[in-house]
């Protein structure tokens, strides 16, 4: 955990304890005087209670009675009792504002002493009630509220961190709040992440794997992704001995769908019903919600400091997190233009503008990322994912336009082998990745090349590798 250190104020000296001479009192406050001269505070502190129940106006009982509760330690009972005699007059005004200073200093330096010694839970409770205290006695120090925010949240106390560091937020525009406020959301959001992950670990490898079965993919890849159907259903062509089959049909029961195979690669993918894998998703949404909570604390810290770098960093990662995709897409364009080396930046905006299928935008993106970083993995696949992705589109497009002996769009497939071979390098046994690559040497006719690719893939697929 990431150690603050807060710096005491300069101390203030208490004002000690001042009598005024014998005057024209009531009994109780001139027993009170007796008492405080023996510094029987207790006894005085009886009497003046006494005097003030009767006399609720009496400025100076009111005063000599925030002063006994000063040598008591009494600092809550001293604000009280400062605070009855301001409303019966200003005679003490002075002395007042001066004791109330010095036990603020007293109580923040105390505080911000035990908060840098503490090494465990109880220390830091300690520091807690001083800055409780201190709040007590000058609720407007901001200072206060964001000490007491930091001690509780060293103590572990996130619930009751929250609040006092809100205050210093919304009150005094504390950049510290936002970061130790987003920090805790964003644990929070990460943790209920991780168990959403953890508990759904297999169901959502198994929606993935179902996820994985679409048209154009080898006949043997659905059984390597989801395993045998329940029943296979053939339709053959002749008769007798002659017969061959030209098209399967097959059942799985379990996710109520039917896959057509056709020379050994699958035409269709129809469900009954769609799948829905049995998901918990209760640690999901808190997630969600966690996330939301850190972007409402980054966004008031942003709107407070717009330079921040750090702060529209965890912002738009908090966005990405919550799924809140056009939100994180428009600041990222103004990240990308104002941090222009930042690889993140560089390689999120590529993920945004391959998903909306503008290719040469998402090239230049990735391509930037492995100019500063030429180990970022995931870069390499998505510049080989998109120079592919481009060449289908142009293929496509040629088709419709009748155009099917024009190979112009073969070039981006040829800007993809490359990175699709350093990919393989990485991960020898990705069958998705070795089946891409043999896609893309057999359309650019290096036949051999294909063929090791494919071979590679099925000696995977039947645990060879």
């Amino acid at each position: 955990m990431k150690k603050f250190v807060v710096w005491g104020m300069l101390a203030v000296s208490a004002a000690s304890l001042a009598l005024m001479g014998f005057q024209c009192s009531s009994a109780e406050v001139t027993s009170a005087k007796l008492y405080i001269q023996r510094k029987d505070y207790a006894n005085a502190e009886a009497q003046l209670v006494k005097e003030t129940g009767k006399n609720p106006k009496n400025e100076e009982a009111w005063y000599l009675l925030g002063q006994v509760r000063f040598e008591q330690k009494n600092y809550r009972g001293m604000k009280d009792a400062f605070t009855e005699a301001a409303k019966a007059g200003v005679k003490f005004s002075k002395e007042i504002s001066q004791q109330t200073l010095a036990v603020w200093a007293r109580l923040f330096n105390d505080g911000v002493e035990k908060i840098n010694k503490s090494q465990d839970a109880a220390g830091f409770e300690e520091a807690a009630e001083s800055f409780r205290t201190a709040i007590y006695i000058m609720p407007d120090s901001i200072v206060n509220h964001q000490n007491l925010g930091l001690a509780l949240y060293r103590k572990g106390d996130l619930d009751a961190a929250i609040p006092p560091l809100m205050t210093a937020l919304e009150k005094g525009k504390s950049d510290f709040a936002v970061r130790v406020l987003s920090g805790i959301y964003t644990t929070r959001a990460n943790d209920a992440k991780m168990r959403f992950t953890d508990k759904n670990s297999a169901a959502i490898e198994e929606a993935k794997n179902v996820a994985m079965v679409r048209e154009k993919i080898k006949g043997e890849d659905v059984k390597y992704y989801i395993g045998k159907p329940s029943s296979v259903k053939e339709e053959k062509k002749g008769k007798g001995k002659n017969a061959v089959v030209v098209k399967e049909e097959w059942t799985y029961d379990k996710y109520g769908m039917t896959v057509t195979v056709e020379k050994e690669a699958v035409t269709a993918v129809k469900f009954v019903t769609p799948f829905l894998p049995n998901i918990d998703s209760s640690d999901y949404h808190v997630a969600v919600a966690e996330y939301g909570k850190a972007i409402d604390v980054l966004k008031k810290g942003l709107a407070i400091f717009p330079t921040d770098a750090e702060f529209s960093e965890n912002l738009m990662n908090a966005y990405i997190a919550a799924n809140r995709n056009d939100e994180a897409r428009a600041l990222l364009d103004e990240r990308v233009r104002r941090y222009p080396d930042n690889k993140y930046d560089r390689y999120n905006l590529g993920v945004f503008l391959l998903k909306d299928n503008k290719f040469e935008g998402a090239v230049n993106e990735f391509k930037a990322v492995l100019a500063i970083d030429p180990a970022f993995s995931s870069a390499v696949y998505n510049l080989a994912a998109t120079y592919v992705n481009w060449g289908v589109a142009e293929q496509e497009e040629l088709k419709k336009a009748g155009k099917e002996d024009d190979k112009s769009y073969q070039a981006k497939y040829k800007e993809a082998i490359p990175f699709l071979e350093k990919v393989i390098e990485e991960k020898p046994n990705d069958v998705q990745i070795l089946e891409l690559l043999g896609q893309v040497y057999a359309n650019l006719g290096m036949a051999d090349k294909a063929k090791a690719a494919y071979d590679k893939a099925d000696a995977v697929r039947q645990g060879k590798n």
